[in-house]
C-alpha cells in the first residue's frame, strides 16, 4: 500500500473528485479526514470509505473559516500525531458572462477557491515544516491556465492556485514538502452537470475537441492525487498537471 498510516486530510470530499480521491487514498492504506461543510455529504463519504474497509472521520469545516480550519487541524493532530497530506479540494463552480456577474458571488468564489486553499494550507504547514515531511495536492482547473468563457473568476481564482502552488512549492523545499496542482478538464461530478445544463453547446464541443474523446471521470484524478502524495514523486514539486485528455495540448 503506497500510503500505509499516513493521515491525510481531503477537503471537499463529499462528492465528486473530493470524493474519488479519499476513496483511493483509503485503498492505499491512508487515514482520512473527510473535511467538508456539508453534514449528510460528509458523514456519507466516511461511511462509504469505512465500509469498503477504509479509515475515515467526518470533521465539519467551512474553508473560508480560519478558526473552523484551526480546530480541524488541532483535533486531528490531537487524535494522529501528524498530517502527511492535505488535499485542497473544496470549491464552487461557475458559468456565467463576465459582465453579468456580481461582486458577492465573485468575493465567494474566491474565498472558497483561493483564498480557503491558502488558509488550510498555511494550517497543516507547521506540523509538516517540524516533521520535514508533507505532500499537499491542490486541485485547480485547466481554466486557470488556458482561460475559458463563462469562467473568468473561476479561471482567475484558480489561476491564483497555480501560483500559490509554483511559489510554495519553492519556499518549502528546503523542508522536504512536495507541493502540485492538479488542472481537470471537463469531469462527470454534480458541480460539471449543473454548467451542462446551462452551457450544453459549449461542453458538448468540448468533449468533441478532446483528442481522447470523452470527459474526465473522477478517478482519472484520484489516481494522480495517489502518486502525488506517496513518496513515487518523492523528486516532483510545484508542478500543475493537466488531466483533460488533451484537450489543452500546450
Amino acid at each position: 500500500m503506497k500510503l500505509k498510516d499516513r493521515v491525510a486530510i481531503v477537503t471537499g470530499a463529499g462528492r465528486g473528485i473530493g470524493l474519488a480521491i479519499a476513496e483511493a487514498m483509503a485503498k492505499e492504506g491512508a487515514r482520512i479526514v473527510v473535511a467538508e461543510v456539508a453534514d449528510q455529504r460528509g458523514e456519507e463519504a466516511a461511511n462509504e470509505i469505512s465500509k469498503a474497509g477504509g479509515q475515515a472521520t467526518f470533521m465539519k469545516v467551512d474553508v473560508t473559516n480560519s478558526s473552523e480550519i484551526k480546530t480541524v487541524v488541532e483535533t486531528v493532530l490531537e487524535k494522529f500525531g501528524k498530517i502527511d497530506i492535505l488535499v485542497n479540494n473544496a470549491a464552487l463552480g461557475q458559468w456565467e458572462n463576465f459582465l453579468d456577474g456580481d461582486e458577492q458571488r465573485w468575493d465567494r468564489l474566491i474565498d472558497v477557491n483561493l483564498k480557503g486553499v491558502i488558509l488550510f494550507t498555511r494550517a497543516v504547514l507547521d506540523n509538516m515544516v517540524e516533521r520535514k515531511y508533507g505532500k499537499i495536492v491542490n486541485i485547480a482547473s485547466g481554466a486557470g491556465i488556458v482561460g475559458t468563457n463563462g469562467q473568468v473568476v473561476y479561471a482567475a481564482s484558480k489561476g491564483g492556485v497555480v501560483a500559490f502552488t509554483r511559489s510554495l512549492a519553492a519556499e518549502m523545499g528546503p523542508h522536504h514538502i512536495n507541493i502540485n496542482a492538479i488542472c481537470p478538464g471537463f469531469t462527470e461530478t454534480p458541480m460539471s452537470a449543473r454548467a451542462l445544463e446551462l452551457a450544453p453547446a459549449y461542453f458538448k464541443k468540448m468533449i468533441e475537441d478532446t483528442p481522447l474523446g470523452r470527459p474526465a471521470h473522477p478517478d482519472d484524478h484520484a489516481k494522480l492525487a495517489v502518486f502525488l502524495a506517496s513518496d513515487d514523486s518523492e523528486y516532483i514539486t510545484g508542478q500543475s498537471i493537466f488531466v483533460d485528455g488533451g484537450v489543452s495540448r500546450i
